[in-house]
Formats: C-alpha cells, structure tokens, sequence
C-alpha cells in the first residue's frame, strides 16, 4: 500500500533551477520537497555561468567565496570570417555584480545544495517520478518507490527530458541535433580568459578553457555540431577525427595536435521550447522548458533565472496574498527571454545562421567592423551574456518609455545602502534572500512602507536608504529623493514620489490581476 505526504510545492529536479527555486521557495517560508531520479548528484558537462547566474546566487546568499576560488570568464571572441569579435562579461555600471565564472556546474549545483541545507532542506535522491494527476486544488505525485507526495503546486525542473512536461501534457516545439565534446590538452596562442568561437553556416565550433586537476594549463574543452547527424553514434576515434575536420574547416588551427583526450562523447542538445509555461497546477522551469547547447553557461542562468522570478510569485499566491493570474506573469516575463536564446533569435544568432554568399561577405566585411565599435560591441555582449534583461515590455512592467533609467521592468545594479532598521552599512544586494527591498529617502518614506507592509508582509520586505555619497549628480540626486520597490529577483517593481499613491495601485494591480503599470 502506498504512502502519501503533502507539502505546499513539489519541485522534480534537483538542478540548478530545481535547487533555486526550492531555495527561494524556502527563504519566503513555504513548506517545499525536493527530488531527482538520479541516484546521486551526476555529473555534468557545463563549464561555465554568466553574470546572471553569479547574480542569482549573490542574492540567494548563496555564492559565498566562488568567485575567489575559480577563474573568472571576463570576455569571448567570435571569429566573422577573419574578423575577431570581442565580447565583455565585464560592463559598465555592473562592475559590483556578481562575475561570470569558469566553473563547473557540479561546483554550482553543490554551493548551492548547502545553502539549502542551512535551510533545512535535504535533496531526496533516487525518487523517479511516474505519473501526476492533478485537479483544482493541488496535484498527486506518483513516484518510482511507490510513494504519493499531495503538493498544491508542482514544478518541473528535470531537464529536456521531462517527465513532468511529458505527464502535464505540455507542447514541446524546436530541433534536437548532435554534438561532438573532447577534453584534450592543446599548446595554441587561444586566450584562456575567455571562450573562443569561430562562427559558420553550419554550425560554430568553440574552444573552452578548462581546469586540469594536474595543474596543467593547456587543457580545453572543444564543442562542435557534429556533421553527420545519421543514427549511428561514432566511435571515440571517429570523434576526435570529426572535430580536428571541423577546426581545421572553420578555424586556423587545421592540424593542431590534441595530446592525452580525457574526454570523447556525443551528446543530442535539444534546441526547444515549450508552448506553455503552466499547465493547471504544475508548471516547467530550466531545460524542462527550454533545453539549450551547454556552451557558454545560457542554458544554467536562464534556468536560475526562471526559478527566481517564479518563486516570489508562487509564494505570493500560496500565502494568499496574489490571484493565480500573477503566475501568467511568470510566461509573460521568461518565455520571451527564453525564445530569444533557443530559437536563435538573438542578433548574434542571426549573424552566425547567415548562408548566403553575398550575404556573408557583406556580414564579414561591413557588419563585423561595425560590431566592433564600442558601443554595438558592448551591444551584442549584452544580448549573448543576458546583462540587458529586462521585462518592460512584460504585465509588469512599463510606465513612460522616456522615463530615467532603470525603468520598471529593468534589473537595479547593486550598490552601498544604509538599513533603515538599525543604520547599518550594507549592500543592496546582500539583503534581499527572497524579499522585496523598498528603497526609501534618506528622510524616510512612512506612507509607502505602511503600503508595503499591508500588501507583503512586515516579514517579506526590508527598508533601505540609500548613502548619500550616492548622491552626486541631478540624476543621482533625483534618485535620492524617489521611493524605489524592487522585487525579489533584482527588477524594479515601481519608482516614483514618497507621498504617491501610485504604489498602492501598482501592487493592487499585480496581486490582484497580474497587471500592474508604474504611473
């Protein structure tokens, strides 16, 4: 006879986005269960994480001291023909966040995995899941041991086989294709500071620096589209073979010697993305929604990415605080992000799938130079890395297009505040752990904290002020005098005066009806 559990969230997979979600879940003090059907935590291929990812953890708690314990990946350069594009994870106005990192995603997964701990949370192994049903109040869970786990919510977080996408019956639309990996040690002048990729029609090839346990620094990760994508899976010599072929058709490193290949295998990467987001009670996050190549480390923040936003929102609505409608919010605001990346619909996307030979001589001789120009390069970093993500354009989202920066919508860089509690120091990023920060004058801002308050929760916001060596400038200084409400994922929620009622509205709007405008 088969025993039966509840818990207010079920989430299935214990990945990166599974482990966010059930972090941030727990921070905002819902009862959450977390289980994969590996045995023990696997091991993985990605390598990488962009600054996005680095950010997620910084505002979880859960970084710690990676970033001093691993190299940091500050830049890639994407070769157009002859042209070397060079693209930089470092910017501008985001030099206090979180860095992207050379780091393995077991290493990721396992910081992380701690923090959960602390919380009390332990990852339940070897808990296959074999079925679902679900109806208006909640879903059951039936899994491999024969246990039924009664959650009100689920979340799939198992990656681009889903199970829980398969059981919800959630559409799946995109391409799967193979891909070649060898681990080799490689004596070239390639810059280890970053990735390095030289763009084709059919398909890039790309060239990542890797950790050597030995203390070797030669060692480095070759990632290409295998071109034979026939059913047969070649042999480990065929594979070496196929990638020194692709390197020496597409890059100018035909017949460089690969010495001591740790590692030789294929794998199929699926290039997909669900229709929907949610399907009744159980909704998708990570790979479960949109699998993407693990190169580069898109597929691991963009999942951390969806855990976060939907968490907050997902304890809203547990605590009875938001309607369902503002979990549409969550597939308004990712799926975009989302579609952008795995369906090639970003601008460095386009540039590389160009096939025309006009077309191409046109791109490695007008577009190439022209990206390289500061301003468009640091344009295309954005687009690639994700620094420019943004929902203004989301049911959250907006106000007037010409308003100062950050707009509603706009993630808010981190910088020194003072805690309105008990005066001290500290860092805006460094304070949220799941709650909403309110942003207040330095003479304070009564009426919108009473605002919050009654809205959120005393528990689930915190009251900062800025410092006010901040304050330098007519735009730091405007700054100063404003109420800012950002949200538990970094976006801003609303800005605006400390006597306005516009706050009010807008939290009305976006608990109420999942739609809210910054007026």
């Amino acid at each position: 006879m088969s025993s039966e559990s509840t818990t207010d969230v079920l989430v299935i997979g214990a990945g990166p986005a599974g482990l966010t979600l059930a972090n941030y879940l727990a921070l905002q003090g819902v009862s959450v269960r977390l289980m994969d059907r590996a045995p023990s935590p696997p091991v993985r291929l990605s390598s990488s994480v962009h600054g996005p990812g680095s950010e997620v953890m910084q505002r979880m708690g859960s970084l710690g001291n990676l970033p001093n314990e691993t190299p940091l990946l500050t830049r890639a350069t994407a070769h157009l023909g002859l042209q070397p594009i060079r693209l930089r994870y470092t910017t501008p106005g985001k030099e206090n966040l979180a860095p992207p990192m050379l780091i393995n995603q077991g290493k990721i997964e396992a910081a992380i995995r701690e923090h959960w701990a602390e919380l009390g949370g332990a990852v339940e192994w070897d808990c296959g899941l074999v079925d679902i049903e679900q109806d208006p109040t909640g879903v059951t869970a039936v899994l491999a041991n024969g246990e039924q786990v009664r959650a009100r919510w689920l979340v799939g977080c198992d990656g681009a086989e889903s199970m829980v996408r398969k059981a919800a019956g959630i559409g799946y639309i995109g391409r799967s294709k193979r891909y070649l990996l060898v681990d080799a040690h490689i004596d070239w002048d390639l810059d280890r500071g970053g990735l390095t990729s030289w763009i084709h029609p059919d398909g890039r090839v790309g060239a990542m620096p890797m950790i050597d346990p030995d203390g070797a620094n030669n060692l480095w990760r070759l990632l290409a589209l295998d071109p034979d994508q026939g059913t047969e899976k070649p042999t480990d010599d065929e594979i070496v073979s196929r990638v020194r072929t692709v390197l020496a058709e597409r890059s100018p490193y035909g017949g460089i010697e690969f010495r001591d290949t740790t590692t030789k295998l294929t794998f199929v990467s699926h290039a997909r993305i669900v229709d929907n987001y949610r399907e009744g009670r159980v909704l998708v996050a990570g790979d479960a929604a949109h699998p993407h190549v693990p190169f580069g480390g898109p597929a691991i923040h963009t999942g951390m990415g969806d855990a976060e936003n939907l968490a907050w929102k997902l304890a809203l609505v547990i605590q009875g605080k938001a309607s369902e409608a503002l979990l549409e919010t969550y597939q308004g605001e990712r799926r975009p992000i989302a579609a952008e990346i795995v369906l090639g619909k970003t601008a460095p996307s386009q540039i590389e799938k160009m096939r025309n030979p006009i077309v191409r001589f046109v791109r490695d001789r007008v577009v190439a130079p022209i990206v390289k120009i500061p301003g468009f390069e640091q344009l295309t970093t954005f687009s690639h890395s994700e620094l420019w993500e943004t929902y203004r354009d989301g049911p959250l989202g907006g106000g007037a297009r010409f308003d100062a920066k950050p707009r509603p919508g706009d993630m808010v860089g981190d910088f020194e505040c003072v805690r309105s509690a008990d005066r001290r120091r500290t860092r805006l990023y460094d304070e949220f752990r799941g709650r909403w920060v309110l942003l207040v004058p330095a003479g304070g801002a009564d009426p919108c904290v009473d605002v919050v308050r009654k809205r959120l929760g005393e528990e689930h916001f915190a009251v900062l002020e800025r410092k006010a060596s901040n304050a330098a400038g007519k735009k730091a200084r405007a700054e100063a005098d404003e109420v800012w409400l950002v949200r538990p994922d970094g976006h801003l929620a609303w800005r605006g005066e400390p006597q306005s009622a516009g706050l009010d509205e807008w939290l009305e709007g976006m608990l109420r009806y999942g739609r809210a405008k910054n007026k």
